[in-house]
């Protein structure tokens, strides 16, 4: 039985990775292919000087952006959402506790409850306040 099972396998060196490499450089010649028959057109270069307004960061940074555009101290601006982050990072060490199930792991659950909840009215504020420019 062990011999026959053997015998309908096939080996990963040369056969697998022959083939996945293959299917790799087809994929690769598609796009290239692609990119020649359909490109995309180029718009007028960036004016490196010239910051355009309502300029905003993509929408998993907003909460960020923001703290530094409602903190008046630049610096505040940056050391909160470090602290934020340094506060998940530290709750582990504060509940030293052995379990492991959410429900007997309160302080963690609470930081994490309070953080999201913050991070996602802070997301809203920068989707939809008119910020900066």
């Amino acid at each position: 039985m062990d011999n026959q099972k053997k015998r309908f396998t096939v080996p990963f060196m040369p056969v697998h990775i022959t083939t996945e490499a293959a299917l790799a450089m087809a994929f690769v010649g598609v796009l290239f292919i692609l990119s020649g028959v359909l490109p995309k057109e180029m718009a007028e270069p960036a004016d490196k000087l010239v910051t355009p307004i309502g300029l905003k960061p993509e929408w998993y940074y907003l909460w960020a952006y923001v703290i530094l555009e409602q903190v008046p101290n630049k610096l505040m601006g940056i050391v909160i959402p470090g602290l934020m982050v340094l506060a998940l990072f530290l709750v582990p060490w504060l509940e030293r506790g052995k379990e492991r199930h959410p429900a007997k792991r309160p302080i963690g659950v609470a930081v994490f409850t309070v953080m999201m909840i913050v991070v996602a009215i802070l997301t809203y504020m920068g989707a939809t306040l008119q910020i900066g420019g």
